[in-house]
Formats: C-alpha cells, sequence, structure tokens
C-alpha cells in the first residue's frame, strides 16, 4: 500500500518570526560592536579637548609667558568703574616680550619664537605645549587641509583659526579630527583662568552640537 510522504514546510507566520528574531539578533550585535569600537572621532576630538585644557593650565601658571594675575569677570566689571585701574584678566593683555615657544619652522628646524605677537600667543603656546609634527603656523589662518591648519598633532588631528582674541578675552579655535578643513572641524573656546569650553553653536560649523554633545557625555560610547 503507497503512503504520500507529507512534506514539512515553514508557514508565513513562522517565516515572518524568524527574520524578526534574526533582525534582532543583528541589532543587538551591532549595538555590541559600537561599544567596543566607538567613534574615532569623538575619541579623537576628546583627546585633543582634554590636551588642550592641561595645555592651558600650564601656560597660564607659566611665569615666563604671562601675567599671573588676573580679575574675575564680575572683579573686572568693578574695577573698570574706577580710574586708573589697570586689568589683567584675560588674553586681551601681551605675552611677556621675551616669552618663548620652541616650534619647528617651515624648513623643518626647531625653533625658538620670541617677540609673540598677542594674536599668535595662545597658538604658538599650545604648539609648544602639544606633541605635533610638521611646521607650525600660527600668523595665519588657512582653511583646507594640512597646509591650511596651523598645527598638527602627532595623531593627525589639525588645529585651525587660532590667531585672534575675542573681544572678551577669549580665544577661538577649531579642533579638526579629520584634518580635512577649518569647517569641518569644532570650535572651542579657552580662557586666560583656564576654563576650557565647546559652545553648543558655532558659525559656519553646522556639525558643532555633535562635539557639545560629546563633551557631555563622554563615557557615552554608542
Amino acid at each position: 500500500m503507497d503512503m504520500k510522504k507529507e512534506k514539512n514546510a515553514f508557514t508565513l507566520a513562522e517565516t515572518l518570526l524568524t527574520i524578526m528574531i534574526i533582525g534582532i539578533l543583528v541589532a543587538l550585535m551591532l549595538r555590541a560592536i559600537n561599544r567596543v569600537n566607538p567613534d574615532k572621532d569623538k575619541v579623537l576630538f576628546l583627546k585633543a579637548y582634554h590636551a588642550t585644557e592641561a595645555a592651558i593650565g600650564n601656560i597660564i601658571n607659566d611665569t615666563t609667558k604671562y601675567d599671573p594675575t588676573y580679575l574675575t569677570e564680575a572683579e573686572r566689571d568693578a574695577a573698570e568703574q574706577q580710574e586708573g585701574t589697570t586689568l589683567n584678566l584675560d588674553f586681551r593683555d601681551d605675552p611677556y616680550p621675551d616669552a618663548t615657544a620652541y616650534i619647528t619652522d617651515e624648513s623643518g628646524n626647531q625653533v625658538e619664537k620670541k617677540n609673540i605677537k598677542r594674536s599668535e600667543a595662545v597658538c604658538y603656546f599650545l604648539a609648544d605645549q602639544l606633541n605635533t609634527i610638521g611646521a607650525v603656523k600660527c600668523d595665519s589662518n588657512g582653511s583646507e587641509g594640512i597646509d591650511g591648519a596651523n598645527f598638527r598633532l602627532s595623531n593627525n588631528v589639525c588645529f585651525y583659526n587660532w590667531s585672534g582674541v575675542k573681544e572678551n578675552g577669549s580665544v577661538d579655535g577649531v579642533i579638526d579630527p579629520t584634518c580635512t578643513s577649518a569647517a569641518e572641524g569644532y570650535v572651542i573656546r579657552v580662557f586666560k583662568d583656564g576654563k576650557v569650553t565647546v559652545p553648543k553653536t558655532a558659525s559656519g560649523h553646522d556639525n558643532q552640537s555633535k562635539a557639545y554633545e560629546w563633551l557631555q557625555n563622554q563615557t557615552d560610547v554608542k
């Protein structure tokens, strides 16, 4: 007697359930991978940011570079009401004439940079403190690629637009983890009291909020 063999097959519901389970597993795996491999730009930016923080601390505490006395904003406001008051608050004050930065010039030679202009001082002093490669160019601000940078770190992060002092005495500069251009980087702001911040928005930097969030969530690697 012949008996027909029954053919077993997945139903549509079973197939969809299987696909859904696979999707969930893939999503969990990707999340785990992202935790192991955080955003490279975030890691490089935060390293450069904290290196800058430490360097600024060294610069403002080096009595051969700047007058170590300064006032808080409240103290400055009060002092400005008094005639004849000498204010030493911020980077609007000139560095000492003999202040020296040791940098690499365009010819690849290690040189002593003296008689540093106020607008270029933070840039040269930072380059002196940080681990740079290649020439340091703080006398101009370019925009494109490595050649337009003020200087480049050994991990290929570029610093742009560090020449200049704002009206409130702070200095704004750009850190670009990709070393592509100033526009691709993120603005950070430094003050002579050692405070370093990341503005939430910056003109010409559409992704500035990303760096702001990175700083707020430094342990978050998702």
